[in-house]
């Protein structure tokens, strides 16, 4: 009998595993996919948790995988390339900021685990030197306790505004200092400071990394806003 690595460990089918999918255009998710693991006999608190987890993503790439604070599995589809090129402008231009200021900048590959049970993985993200230097060897093979010190969302195809700033909130109550959630759709930035109001940007030039990011500036109407109206058809 055929066995397939699952969050559950060693689940034995019938048939052998299906081959790889080789293009994002086939494969047949379009949205989110939101799994109830306790009915499934899924326990997110068990002490080997995190680790399954990281691994059930590694072996179904190009599929992303989280946990909801409810305790929900959320499947979530390739975000296609338009998506992938704004974290990554995101995500590199804090690495090179971190290069000559300390602590540590992440890509969106990095699952944090909050207070609250969800685990998640940001477009793009930071933590302290102080943290940095107190993370534990099993957080290095799988999550991070804690959410960043920063921590940037782009709303893509598979969230709505809603979804997205509950989400944003989600990061500064489990400790962030400072998110940037930012809307391509709407051309707006939702700024989040801990213990502040949220502050909303219509069509802003460029981002400041304030007190926790000291000299960082992120231009996010060019490296964010003008491609997206490019490809919708409302750019200049």
């Amino acid at each position: 009998m055929t066995t397939i690595t699952s969050i559950s460990g060693q689940v034995p089918v019938g048939a052998a595993r299906p081959a790889p999918v080789k293009g994002a255009a086939d494969l047949p998710l379009a949205g989110q996919l939101r799994l109830n693991l306790s009915a499934l006999g899924i326990d997110a608190n068990a002490p080997d948790f995190a680790e399954r987890l990281c691994r059930l993503s590694a072996d179904n790439e190009p599929y992303d995988f989280e946990i909801s604070a409810k305790g929900e599995l959320i499947v979530m589809p390739p975000s296609g390339w338009e998506s992938g090129a704004n974290e990554q402008a995101a995500s590199s231009r804090v690495a090179i900021w971190q290069d000559d200021n300390g602590g540590l900048s992440f890509p969106p590959t990095v699952m944090f685990n909050l207070p609250n049970g969800a685990r998640y993985i940001p477009d793009a993200s930071w933590i302290s030197q102080e943290r940095y230097e107190r993370l534990l060897a099993q957080e290095y093979q799988s999550t991070i306790d804690g959410a960043p010190d920063f921590v940037v969302e782009i709303r893509s195809r598979t969230y709505n505004l809603a979804e997205g700033l509950a989400k944003m909130q989600e990061w500064m109550d489990g400790g962030a200092r400072l998110g940037w959630y930012i809307d391509l759709y709407e051309t707006r930035t939702y700024l989040f400071r801990a213990g502040q109001p949220v502050e909303i940007l219509d069509n802003p030039e460029t981002l400041s990394g304030e007190d926790v990011l000291p000299g960082f500036v992120f231009e996010v109407r060019r490296l964010t806003f003008a491609r997206h109206g490019r490809l919708s058809g409302n750019g200049d």
